[in-house]
């Protein structure tokens, strides 16, 4: 019985090399955003706890505002404030920190595909890898759509109960064209868009999957590298029927 595909990625993640790699894109993007929300939040509770002791709400219009400066006087609203302001930050930091590993994890995607290839699928007819200027135009154009449906669904964030799910449809779109676009770029497989194409509802279904887990903290961001290797064993596991020279050349 032939190993599946699951089987084969959770095999090949496991290993020293691709365990090193998956920290990769995580160390830097945690870092760094987790200092900045850390940094903001203290200077935020810093300017309540502040105003509260001084009665000096200085950094608001108390004229203009006057209700906000006296519902300030409260450390109930002084908590609610902060803790608001933690979650927006967390939920920031995730998806800022996802979009920054799926880039960085697109660095190493050539070199995963290379080790999984030469491993497991030599007999695989590789595909042209697209050149600098061309990848760095297709990216772009991602994230220009990406940024395209982000501004037009922001009228639905307004609306209470399905907001956040409206919110991550932008930012899937952006995890879905990123992720199949690496692997297509380096050249993973010859048929590698065809079969991109015939399984596109399977892709959407197993990288919707991939993007609810990326979204816990941590895990997600740890778990980058394992996406690529799961997809890299799908895409390279199908079997490639094609005729060359007129004969009929089946590769399994």
């Amino acid at each position: 019985m032939s190993e599946s595909v699951f089987a084969k990625a959770i095999r090949d993640f496991f290993s020293g090399k691709f365990l090193f790699l998956s920290l990769a894109p995580f160390v830097v993007p945690f870092i760094v955003l987790g200092g900045l929300l850390i940094y903001g939040s203290g200077e935020l509770l810093g300017l309540l706890h502040q105003g509260a002791s001084s009665g000096d709400f200085s950094f608001i219009d108390e004229s203009a505002y006057p209700t906000l400066s006296y519902l300030l006087t409260f450390s109930i609203v002084h908590w609610l404030i902060t803790a608001l302001f933690l979650v927006a930050g967390t939920l920031g930091l995730v998806l800022v920190s996802l979009i920054i590993a799926v880039i960085t994890v697109g660095f190493l995607t050539p070199y995963i595909v290379k080790s999984i290839r030469k491993s497991s699928y030599p007999h695989i007819k590789e595909g042209v890898e697209d050149k600098l200027l061309a990848s760095l135009w297709n990216i772009f154009k991602i994230f220009m759509k990406f940024l395209l449906l982000f501004v037009c669904l922001l009228p639905f964030l307004f609306l209470p109960f399905i907001n956040f799910m409206i919110f991550q449809v932008p930012f899937f779109y952006l995890f879905y064209k990123l992720m199949v676009y690496d692997l297509i770029s380096v050249g993973i497989s010859a048929d590698a868009k065809k079969i991109v194409e015939e399984n596109r509802v399977y892709l959407v279904v197993i990288l919707l999957i991939f993007f609810f887990l990326s979204l816990i903290p941590l895990f997600g961001i740890l778990m980058q590298v394992f996406f690529v290797v799961y997809l890299s064993h799908f895409i390279l596991s199908k079997p490639k029927i094609y005729v060359e020279k007129s004969n009929l050349v089946i590769q399994k």
